[in-house]
């Protein structure tokens, strides 16, 4: 094979040979590569290697999806080493039994074909995945013999493939990138705020993918609900609408670059209507297992969080909470994050008070879901108010506080609790709540959806679980939270008089979960 331009063995000869490799797989020699990457490369590019199975089953995904034989190009615009074109590029091999080989060696530059920026995986990818042609190669006379093709070549992903793919494959680098100000432009349609290198490589797939073409991506959960991806989710909506969504369960062990996002595998089929979407969960666990979770369909404003099953049994809260049509905002409250950046104000803090300083409530505060002033923060208990600071950092009014970041391994999701008029008091009538703390208020103190209804509901097993319905992030947003479905007034109303011990069930029913 010829090396692709940039390529350089200068240095090589010096490196002692992989003896482990000797008998490696094509995909071991490609994670092989990718681990061998510096971290900090791997980190700042978004690399990371595909297991086997997954490849397996993102091909299959789009295949099924496809609904027919494929005819046409299978394509993926962050090869890497090619390995996601491994299980197309060996179904195509099979195709070509009765295929004259120099006529098949011909056609597969126009069957399978891959890009990336990093030259030394696309020379590693042609090469395992010019092995997978050697029988086909050898059928060839010799005299007619030629250099096997290359399939992967060296550029921009984001740029459009050689023609229409009828089936693209990827799991994109991961990442947040800044853009120019003409990238900006070029894909303010799919970017609000933070622009993340995955999302627009999906952007980029579903615009550039044959009429009725596929694609399947194995890619982290936050787009399906995160604010930054809003216009994402109405572009793909509307162009290319969700048809499946599998959830990787178990990120522990099944990739061995360390990706801590949770992961699902999407495929979208373009220029269809918006049909229900099949949802399920796979469980990589020496062989890779599927259970389906139930059907889902896409909201009508499809910038909103996409709320689809993840277990079985979320089925029928999520049946129940489509209908929902009541938001925090229907009942007059308002989330925003709290103020306090504390190590932007570190002089200003201190472990005793003073005339002008107020108690800090910090996220550990409301672990285990009630207020309470947690001994290893009392170092930095007390915020001294600056000129100004008044107006920007001190909640003086009573409010709902919801922990913003949580661990994947905790129980739960959404940890909250009560600042009422009593216990405001009891900090001191005034506080600064700072960043990592949702902060929830609401200027009607005689609405239906009380402090009291309102960490009900969100501490009840429904509401967490439709939170990790709505988003795999285990940060919680003020956006999210926002974008919780919630009971009509009758249901608030039939809730006033009830105990505190009674609300849970009451909650839950209404939800549609079963005692």
């Amino acid at each position: 094979m010829a090396l692709p331009p940039g390529f350089e063995w200068q240095g090589l000869a010096s490196v002692a040979p992989r003896e482990d490799l000797f008998d490696a797989s094509p995909q071991q020699f490609a994670n092989a590569y990718v681990v061998a990457l510096d971290g900090a490369v791997r980190t700042a590019e978004g690399r990371h290697y595909t297991p086997a199975p997954l490849a397996e089953a993102l091909y299959t995904h789009a295949a099924e999806a496809l609904g027919r034989r494929v005819n046409g190009l299978v394509w993926d615009p962050a090869c890497g080493a090619g390995m996601l074109l491994l299980p197309a590029l060996r179904s195509w091999v099979r195709e070509q039994a009765n295929t004259q080989p120099e006529v098949a060696l011909t056609a597969v530059r126009s069957a399978i074909g891959g890009r990336d920026l990093d030259t030394a995986a696309v020379q590693l990818g042609n090469v395992l995945l010019a092995a997978e042609l050697l029988p086909i190669w050898a059928m060839v006379p010799l005299s007619r013999r030629r250099p096997l093709p290359a399939l992967l070549e060296v550029g921009d992903g984001l740029t459009p493939p050689p023609t229409p793919p009828a089936i693209a494959v990827l799991n994109p680098p991961y990442g947040r990138v800044r853009l120019s100000e003409a990238e900006r432009e070029r894909w303010q349609h799919v970017v609000f705020g933070h622009a993340n290198r995955y999302g627009l490589f999906m952007a980029s797939v579903a615009e550039h993918l044959a009429d009725d073409g596929v694609a399947a991506a194995l890619v982290p959960a936050g787009w399906l609900g995160g604010s930054y991806f809003q216009r994402l989710r109405a572009y793909l909506a509307d162009t290319t609408p969700l048809t499946r969504l599998a959830h990787v369960t178990d990120r522990s062990g099944v990739f061995s670059t360390g990706v801590l996002q949770e992961t699902v595998l999407a495929t979208f089929r373009k220029g269809r209507a918006p049909q229900a979407v099949a949802c399920e969960r796979l469980t990589l666990n020496g062989r890779l297992t599927s259970e389906g979770t139930g059907k889902g369909r896409l909201p009508a404003t499809p910038d909103r969080p996409w709320l689809l099953p993840r277990q079985p049994e979320d089925l029928p809260l999520v049946r129940a909470a489509r209908k929902m049509p009541k938001r925090l905002a229907d009942y007059g409250w308002s989330v925003s994050t709290g103020p306090l950046v504390w190590n932007r104000r570190k002089e200003q803090l201190s472990a005793k008070p003073s005339r002008a300083s107020v108690k800090i409530i910090w996220a550990g505060d409301l672990d285990g879901g009630q207020l309470h002033q947690d001994p290893n923060r009392d170092k930095l208990r007390y915020l001294h108010l600056a000129e100004g600071d008044e107006r920007v950092l001190v909640l003086a009014r009573p409010a709902v506080l919801v922990q913003r970041t949580t661990a994947p391994e905790q129980p739960r999701r959404l940890l909250a609790a009560t600042l009422d008029s009593a216990t405001l008091a009891q900090w001191g009538g005034r506080v600064s709540v700072e960043n990592h703390v949702n902060v929830l208020t609401n200027p009607e103190s005689d609405g239906l959806l009380t402090p009291r209804l309102l960490t009900a509901l969100l501490d009840s097993d429904a509401l967490d679980r439709l939170y990790r319905c709505l988003t795999g992030s285990v940060a919680i947003s003020a956006y999210e939270l926002a974008a919780l479905p919630l009971p009509g007034p009758k249901a608030l109303r039939s809730w006033a008089s009830l105990a505190d011990d009674e609300l849970p069930a009451a909650i839950n029913a209404v939800y549609g979960l079963e005692a």
